[in-house]
This record gives structure tokens, C-alpha cells and sequence, in this order.
């Protein structure tokens, strides 16, 4: 685990505006951790933190207006910079994953504001995820997305969502349905895969575990408990009714479980024991990606998972057991720069005083690009300063500022080489909101200098 020094915040005198970018010896000190070095991190200052602040209401609010159109997570690919008009709705596939890390957002803000605009935000994003769970007929499938048949901009993606066009229902990709009856004017995407359910998971058990709200916590619990009777009658599998089964993983189960248990754990007792054994097994199996792995996105569902358990955990033992795998786990990961780790490793451990994890924190929020975000190309393979492992990745893991923008980059691989093109395609900014408000409620981040909240 990489040890770093922390030093006082420093404030500076003059309001220019290059306060809010990272300070050289900040710059020299991500470099050192990427390359696995001891570094000293001094602190970010006011006028960073001030400005950070701005960046991530800037990305909520941005999000809230242009990636919430059926009040499901979408990117939208416009016809031009202006936003003139959406040729067609992206990322569908993955919209409940990322409407859950939308939701552990709005319940850490909320947690620290108590601004009742999110507590009305939180319960708009549980009548979809009530409606993701009733869309098929299939009651308790969560559907990967559902939105308005004749909408032009939907029409384009569900049209051949699956791989193309079905012959045998014109209009309708191979895994896109009709919802069923009270839902017939609606399309569903099917074929749900584990990181659906992982995503919704995180942002129900964040929820539970950071808003202290009954009607929000009844509406949670009722959708939990319509999810898991489903689990239960599925073996713990994923089939969407249409022919498309995914199957189970023990991470996977034991995070649901968890939530579940919280939900109700008289009418859910029969679950507690074989939580128990996995929760003793699987703490144990502390296995991450390295940060050119072709399927990253994977150490982003272990992260969220462990979340979730650390989260909700009540059981002192358990939870030193969940606790210790994660900070494991972090450390493991320690060079990739990773905020949204470094975050959960913060919030789900305690340990605020873990030094590398707050340099990373706080450094790659300051490095990322202010809003907005479209795709743009990069290319890192003629640039003398940056050091190539071969033609896809670089050595090292990039600042954020040199990551090639994505839905959510701390999903990516941070050693991307080069990728994208310059298109009139936006992209959420969860990748900011989500680890601010996580540090925020960890004490990492330090609040802005005006009350702007």
C-alpha cells in the first residue's frame, strides 16, 4: 500500500483562476503514485475545493437536464455541438446499471445537503426502477431500460438493440419488447445481465444505508423484496422470459442478499445462514484486475458490490472482514488513479487517513475536464512524455485530464492509449458527482469555501 505525506491546506492570496487546476508538486505526486513511488500530496486548497464544487453541481445539473429523458440513464448523440436536436439515443444497454450510480449520488448529496430537491429526485428514480421491474410481465426482472415506443430518438437504439432488426417483429431489435398490458405504448431492452443488477443494487443499498426517509425506505423495500422473490424463484439467475438466462455469480448473490436482509430479515430468514458462510468465504477473495485488462470494467462491479456490503453490514465481524477485503483491494489497485476506488475504499472502510487514496481522490476530481463532455479522440502514441506498454496502452495509468472521455471512465482502463472521435456525442458525468459526494460524505473532500449548497 502506497503511504503519502499529507500537508496543510494551503491558501493562496490571489483569486486567479488557475487555482482550481492541479499544482505542479499535486501533478508531480499523481505521477509518483501511478508509477507505484511514495509521494508527498499536499492537500487541495480553497480555492480547489471551491471550484470542484462548482464542477460537480455543473455535471449534475447537466446530467438532470440532457441524460435523464425517460428518467433512465442515457449518452445522447446530437446532430451538432448546440444540442440542436438528438439524432439518437447510446448506452441504453447499461441504463439501469448506471441509474443506480446516479441514485448513490442523489442519496449521498442528500445525506449531507438534506435539500429536498434530491429527496424529490431520489423517488423519481424509484418509480422507474418500480416500472423496470413490472415493464415485461415478468414481475421482479429488472429490465435493462424502458422508454416511449414512438420516441425518434429511442426508436433508433431499440430498433436493432440485440444485434439487429427481428424479421419476425418489424421495428424491434432481436432482445427489444412491447411492455405488456398498461405498459403496451412502452419499449423494454431484455436480456439483463449481472451488471444491471449490480448497478441498481449499489444505488438502493447506498440509499438505505445514507437516507433516513420512510417513504423512501418503504419504496426501496418494496422493490427489493419484488427483486428478490424473483431471485429466489430463479435460482439466483437472470432470465428475462425470452429466452436470454445470465447466471448467478457468489459476489454477485451475496451483495443482493445483503440488501435483501436489510429489507426484511424476518420474511427473508432462511437467506442468513448461507449469507453468512459466503460472507466468511468470499471477504476472502480479494481478486482485482490489473489496469490493462481488456474487461476492466469488472473491477468496478467487485467495487460496487464490496460497497454495498460495507454499506449495510451490521454484524461487527462481518464487517471487519468486508472492510479489511476492500482496503486489500485498494491497495491493489493503488496506481491506477482510480477516484471512484479510491471513494468506496474511503467511505467503506472508515479509514479517512488512508493518504493515497485521498491524493487520488481529490487529485483526479481536480484533473478532470469541466463539463461538457463529449467523445473527442485521443492519441497518446506520438507523445515523447508519455511512456507506451505497446500500441493500446500506456505504462502507466493517465491523469484524468488524458484519459480518453467515456460514460464512465473509472469503468475504462486508465492506460488507455489512444480511441474516440470527435462527434457531437455526450456523455453523463456521474464519474465526477458520484466520488465527490462519496468524499464529501467520507470527510476527504473538504466543502467549498461559500455556501452554495
Amino acid at each position: 500500500m502506497l503511504l503519502c505525506a499529507v500537508v496543510l491546506l494551503a491558501v493562496r492570496s490571489s483569486a486567479d483562476s488557475t487555482e482550481s487546476l492541479l499544482l505542479p508538486e499535486q501533478e508531480q505526486a499523481l505521477r509518483q503514485i501511478a508509477r507505484g513511488q511514495t509521494a508527498q500530496w499536499p492537500e487541495i486548497t480553497p480555492a480547489q475545493a471551491e471550484a470542484l464544487h462548482v464542477k460537480a453541481e455543473k455535471y449534475l445539473d447537466n446530467y438532470k437536464r440532457y441524460h435523464l429523458p425517460h428518467g433512465l440513464n442515457a449518452d445522447v448523440w446530437w446532430t451538432d455541438y448546440d444540442r440542436s436536436k438528438v439524432y439518437r439515443l447510446e448506452g441504453l444497454g447499461d441504463s439501469a446499471a448506471w441509474t443506480g450510480h446516479y441514485l448513490a449520488a442523489l442519496a449521498l448529496r442528500y445525506h449531507v445537503t438534506k435539500d429536498p430537491e434530491m429527496r424529490n429526485d431520489i423517488l423519481a428514480v424509484l418509480d422507474r426502477f418500480d416500472l423496470l421491474t413490472v415493464v415485461s410481465g415478468r414481475e421482479g426482472y429488472i429490465a435493462r431500460y424502458a422508454g416511449p415506443a414512438t420516441d425518434a430518438g429511442y426508436q433508433g437504439y431499440y430498433s436493432v438493440y440485440g444485434r439487429g432488426e427481428d424479421t419476425d417483429r418489424p421495428g424491434l431489435g432481436k432482445r427489444a419488447y412491447r411492455g405488456v398490458e398498461l405498459y403496451t405504448d412502452l419499449v423494454w431492452l431484455g436480456y439483463s445481465s449481472r451488471d444491471t443488477y449490480d448497478g441498481v443494487n449499489f444505488g438502493l443499498a447506498t440509499t438505505l444505508a445514507y437516507v433516513d426517509d420512510a417513504e423512501i425506505r418503504e419504496r426501496i423495500g418494496s422493490i427489493v423484496e419484488r427483486v428478490a422473490d424473483r431471485l429466489i424463484a430463479d435460482s439466483w439467475s437472470i432470465p428475462d422470459g425470452k429466452g436470454h438466462t445470465t447466471r448467478a455469480t457468489p459476489w454477485y448473490k451475496m451483495a443482493w442478499m445483503r440488501t435483501i436482509l436489510t429489507v426484511n430479515p424476518e420474511k427473508y430468514a432462511q437467506l442468513n445462514e448461507e449469507y453468512d458462510k459466503s460472507c466468511r468465504a468470499l471477504s476472502k477473495d480479494r481478486r482485482v484486475s490489473n489496469k490493462w485488462y481488456r474487461e476492466y470494467f469488472a473491477n468496478n462491479l467487485r467495487f460496487i458490490r464490496t460497497s454495498a456490503l460495507c454499506a449495510l453490514e451490521d454484524d461487527p465481524a462481518r464487517k471487519k472482514m468486508l472492510a479489511d477485503a476492500l482496503e486489500w483491494m485498494y491497495g491493489a489497485v493503488s496506481d491506477h488513479l482510480n477516484a471512484q476506488f479510491a471513494a468506496i475504499c474511503l467511505a467503506g472502510t472508515g479509514n479517512s487517513d488512508n493518504l493515497g487514496a485521498r491524493a487520488v481522490l481529490q487529485g483526479m476530481l481536480v484533473d478532470y475536464p469541466d463539463p461538457p463532455k463529449f467523445f473527442r479522440a485521443v492519441d497518446h502514441r506520438a507523445d515523447p512524455e508519455i511512456e507506451g506498454r505497446d500500441d493500446a496502452y500506456t505504462k502507466y495509468a493517465l491523469l484524468a485530464r488524458e484519459q480518453i472521455p467515456d460514460d464512465f471512465i473509472w469503468q475504462r482502463s486508465p492506460c488507455l492509449r489512444h480511441g474516440k472521435q470527435d462527434l457531437p456525442y455526450e456523455l453523463p458525468g456521474i464519474d465526477v458527482f458520484l466520488p465527490y459526494w462519496m468524499g464529501r460524505v467520507a470527510g476527504v473532500i473538504p466543502p467549498p469555501n461559500t455556501k452554495t449548497e
